[in-house]
């Protein structure tokens, strides 16, 4: 099972053909367009920097309307709701001149309502700040006169004025209070403090020291002092207030075409797409020269698009070295765990897919780990709710599609293992009934009971897990010609592993099956070396690795561990649930114990058989043969965030 077979494409199309040849592309979805080599200069880019920056400029507008119209969309949404579906031709044709200008009306009111909030807030300000001196009769913030400097301003609600007035005794100075508000012993004020000029600057740091801060909003005999200021200001707060109130209205009623806002937000997501595809290629004078790679299983509609355009055009094998990107292609089943693959690292062009071997030896270890009738249950029930109800994207639907499979491996698993809520039936006639010493009701064995059986099954479950990632490097080394060092590097562990298995049957049999692998390690693995005595010191030293590989078979006793831990706690909640016995108070107590109780125990170990579950992939599994570092195939496709194609 190798990756998806890639062709190299090269077409030269009329030059004012490319946009439409590349619209019709990108509504194929199967070509990744790559950078064209432009060679000695014959060949230009093309000039798309005007359609660019008109384009990020509409997207910015367009953005920066859903942002703002969001925080006044009053529309009732639900998370079961289906997203906004259409067609590929009316969704990059039907939303332009008008939706664009709506969003720009819409940034337009954004900017009205954030001038309007600070306006409001400033006189907001204002008014607090006039708020003391109302009813005073002195010229803000300054009254000065030929000889004499008047200031009015605040303090501190901690401020000693007391003793401020004592320090400014020394000067040709008055200090009157205009406004003293006591609380909790201590005093906020709001003064007046009139100067000689020649002792200002004195008194100004004495002031300034003593925490005054000077009022700043101004207000003269001809707004009749701070009192005709306070009315005039109040006056243009409340209209400010009102035209704030009329432009969130307005933002409201926007807020209802926000929908088709966000459908040209894609829109223009997938034009700019299309630009930067268009900015890879190359052109002459009349014509055009795309490149890029197209998976064989669409080279024929990729042709037939290609005819219709009268385009010339040719699909070649990759060469070596080239960077060609890779395509998973796996069956129903399989592809359901193909994020799991991709999560570590997608495989490179040539090599082996490991997927459906993934989705057989998950599916089986992540039964085992939360081997439980009742969570697989849940699980299941779950994923396939969601997968109904919340309208997941495609990589969404795979993920809940893969764990409800789990789900019934794990239910699977319980019924072998005994696992309803860990001993549910049992605990309930126990703690209940008063029954005991109740039979299991597993098909196979109680892991619980019989932990080293569980252990002997988690560890063969492991070995064939391990032997099976060899003997696809086995294949690997045949299928490129290296067909000896199949043999020596993997054939020569694999008969010394079937020599192991077959001494629990015949131990004479067992030890010369193994000891032929062992012979063939040391004959061939020094091969490389050119002095004998080094040849046949590598060989005795490659038998050492049966350490590593005692330890990689070693990892999935974890298999053990979490199915022990899911059962035991699930045991452990079960007996709390059931001490109360048949009471009103015992029912009501087995309610709330089981239901937190299996909660906490499904989601903690739900996660917990995740992790290790993949880990057992990555690490014990891919070691064995995978070679990772391949590109992820990026065909030219429409970029959708809040509308789905049909």
């Amino acid at each position: 099972m190798a990756v998806s077979e890639m062709k190299k494409l090269s077409c030269i199309a009329c030059k004012e053909d490319t946009d439409r040849l590349m619209a019709s592309l990108q509504k194929l979805s199967c070509v990744e367009v790559s950078v064209t080599d432009r060679g000695d200069g014959e060949l230009t880019s093309p000039d798309t920097s005007a359609d660019a920056e008109a384009l990020a400029r509409n997207a910015a507008e367009a953005k920066r309307a859903v942002e703002f119209l969001m925080v006044y969309d009053c529309g009732k949404y639900s998370p079961f709701d289906a997203p906004r579906e259409a067609s590929i031709d009316d969704f990059d044709s039907g939303l332009d001149a008008v939706t664009l200008e709506e969003a720009r009306e819409a940034c337009a009111l954004s900017d009205r309502i954030a001038e309007l909030s600070t306006a409001v807030a400033d006189e907001s300000a204002a008014l607090a700040a006039l708020s003391p001196w109302r009813g005073w009769d002195v010229a803000l913030p300054e009254d000065c006169t030929a000889h004499t400097v008047t200031v009015c301003g605040t303090f501190a609600p901690n401020a000693d004025v007391n003793a401020l007035e004592e320090r400014l005794g020394d000067f040709a100075c008055v200090l009157q209070t205009v406004q003293s508000a006591q609380k909790k012993g201590k005093g906020s004020y709001a003064v007046c403090v009139s100067a000689h000029r020649d002792d200002w600057d004195e008194v100004r740091k004495l002031l300034t020291q003593a925490g005054f801060s000077k009022c700043t909003v101004s207000a003269d005999a001809e707004g009749g002092y701070a009192e005709g200021a306070y009315k005039v200001r109040s006056e243009r707060l409340r209209s400010l207030e009102t035209q704030l109130a009329e432009a969130k209205a307005q933002a409201k009623k926007q807020a209802e075409k926000i929908s088709d806002i966000k459908a040209l937000c894609d829109v223009l997501a997938t034009r700019k797409k299309r630009l930067e595809a268009k900015e890879r290629t190359a052109q002459t004078g009349r014509t055009s020269v795309i490149c890029g790679w197209v998976p064989v299983s669409c080279v024929k509609k990729v042709e037939k698009l290609f005819d219709s355009f009268g385009v010339a055009y040719d699909f070649s094998e990759p060469d070596e070295g080239d960077d060609v990107p890779v395509v998973l292609n796996n069956n129903a089943f399989a592809s359901n765990f193909e994020p799991i693959v991709s999560m570590y690292a997608l495989p490179l062009y040539g090599t082996f897919d490991p997927t459906m071997l993934v989705a057989v030896f998950y599916t089986v270890i992540f039964g085992l780990m939360l081997a439980d009738v009742g969570y697989g249950l849940i699980l299941l029930l779950g994923c396939l709710a969601g997968i109904r109800l919340l309208h997941p994207s495609d990589s969404m639907k795979r993920m809940l599609q893969m764990f409800a499979i789990c789900g019934v491996s794990c239910m699977v698993a319980g019924v072998l293992f005994g696992g309803y809520f860990g001993d549910l039936p049992n605990a309930i006639r126990e703690g209940f009934g008063g029954a005991e010493d109740l039979p299991s009701p597993a098909l196979w064995f109680d892991t619980v009971d019989q932990p080293m059986m569980f252990l002997v099954v988690s560890l063969a479950v492991g070995a064939v897990h391990m032997i099976c990632g060899m003997i696809v490097k086995f294949i690997e080394l045949c299928r490129r010609g290296h067909v000896f060092d199949a043999i020596a590097d993997v054939g020569s562990w694999l008969i010394v592993f079937a020599g192991i298995g077959v001494f629990f049957v015949s131990s004479l049999a067992g030890a010369v099956v193994a000891g032929v692998g062992v012979l063939m390690l040391i004959c061939t693995q020094g091969r490389h070396e050119k002095n004998i005595i080094m040849k046949f010191a590598k060989g005795v030293m490659s038998l050492y690795d049966i350490v590593s590989y005692a330890s990689d078979l070693l990892s999935y006793s974890r298999i053990l561990a979490l199915g022990l831990a899911s059962a035991v706690i699930a045991s452990v909640v079960n007996l709390l649930a059931t001490m109360g016995g048949v009471t009103v108070p015992g029912i009501i107590l087995f309610v709330i114990v089981f239901l937190i109780g299996h909660i906490i125990n499904f989601l903690v170990n739900l996660l917990g058989t995740y992790v290790h579950t993949s880990r057992l992939q990555y690490i014990e599994f891919f070691g064995k043969f995978y070679e990772s570092g391949g590109r992820e195939f990026a065909p030219l496709a429409p970029d959708m965030k809040y509308v789905r194609l049909k």
